[in-house]
């Protein structure tokens, strides 16, 4: 009876390991399965915790991230096999030398570990049909589970270093600022829309990939760098007030604004998506930090309407009214996943450089 329950149990765990490694390299859709689910959660906390938080170490949360979740699913291979192997010690899997065969619980994870690295030992041999059939199975598994893994992390640091660059472009169009108004001002001020709209067609297709590789790959969220230009929040702080700033602008009638508003929809539909997963598959606490969002208007205002002498108080007014209105869709969600990720704007990108 004990043999059959160990065995039971041991296909069991099995099953669950291998299905958590299907959840997140095979079937990326950001649903993992419970155990990983639970890894990123305590993970989270962990790094929330006040003396986590400060530390330059945080920068290694990704890859240590990587690095747990890869020795769980392992964890729970091993361990599987290794009660499926344990009732077989001493008669369907014997030693090939004099001595009699352990039957510890040790042997058999030490069994099951050479099996599934498919590095094999020959002290001890499978000599029914049935341990046979689980020798050959679990070193199939193992060598699958291993090849999946490098997939899975070369995958992720693809779509990291894509992440990267188009943190780079969006730093190198706005003077190495982050500030949107930056990027805004010329094309505002010259009235040619056309290359402005070119520019966010790029930058809304950048940003669907990645969002699709944050939605493939939940991990992602968990990469933090030093440099703050980096921080996915800063990344959508940036489109979502180019955005907005354009919405408003076009909302406001007598402003001048582009012709054609599919540029603009696609990097705002773009950037609240992105926020809308962030919210469901990583932000995991609330922020009581009330930025002044309106005051992004209140500089565009100062920098940009006036120094067109055209441009009337009123007209201005309703610029501003229209912008706060539209960023109460999003600054909420996105002071969170600052809030999150500890990466709040930078004070640099909200002033005239």
């Amino acid at each position: 009876m004990t043999d059959v329950f160990l065995t039971t149990a041991g296909l069991l765990v099995s099953a669950l390991g291998v299905w958590e490694t299907f959840m997140a390299v095979l079937h990326p859709r950001a649903v993992v399965g419970p155990v990983t689910k639970a890894i990123n959660r305590i993970f989270h906390d962990v790094i929330r915790a006040r003396f986590i938080r400060p530390s330059p170490l945080i920068v290694f949360s990704g890859p240590i991230l990587l690095v747990t979740q890869t020795i769980c699913w392992a964890s729970l291979l091993v361990f599987g096999i290794s009660l499926v192997v344990w009732p077989q010690l001493g008669t369907g899997i014997i030693s090939s030398g004099t001595q009699p065969t352990d039957q510890s619980f040790v042997t058999a994870f030490y069994y099951a570990g050479f099996t599934i690295t498919t590095l094999g030992v020959g002290d001890l041999v499978p000599t029914t049909a049935w341990t046979k059939i689980s020798t050959v199975t679990a070193a199939g598994l193992g060598f699958s589970f291993f090849t999946l893994v490098l997939a899975y992390v070369i995958a992720i640091y693809s779509a990291l270093a894509r992440r990267n660059q188009f943190a780079c472009e969006i730093d190198f169009r706005t003077q190495r600022t982050g500030n949107a108004i930056i990027y805004l001002k010329p094309h505002v001020l010259s009235g040619d829309w056309s290359l402005l709209q070119q520019d966010l067609n790029t930058l809304s297709s950048n940003l669907a990939e990645l969002l699709e590789s944050h939605h493939f790959y939940p991990a992602l969220h968990y990469f933090r760098f030093s440099e703050s230009r980096y921080a996915m929040s800063q990344m959508l702080r940036f489109c979502l007030e180019v955005s907005t700033i354009l919405r408003a602008l076009r909302a406001t009638k007598h402003l001048s604004s582009p012709s054609n508003p599919e540029p603009i929809d696609r990097i705002w539909n773009a950037s609240m998506q992105m926020l809308d997963d962030a919210e469901r598959h990583f932000v995991i606490c609330t922020s009581n930090d009330h930025f002044n969002e309106p005051q992004v208007a209140d500089q565009f205002v100062s920098q940009v309407f006036e120094v067109d002498h055209d441009v009337q108080c009123d007209d201005t007014k309703r610029f501003a009214a229209s912008y706060e209105t539209l960023c109460q869709e999003w600054a909420g969600k996105l002071h969170a996943l600052e809030h999150c990720s500890y990466s709040h704007p930078r004070q640099q990108s909200n002033q005239q450089q």
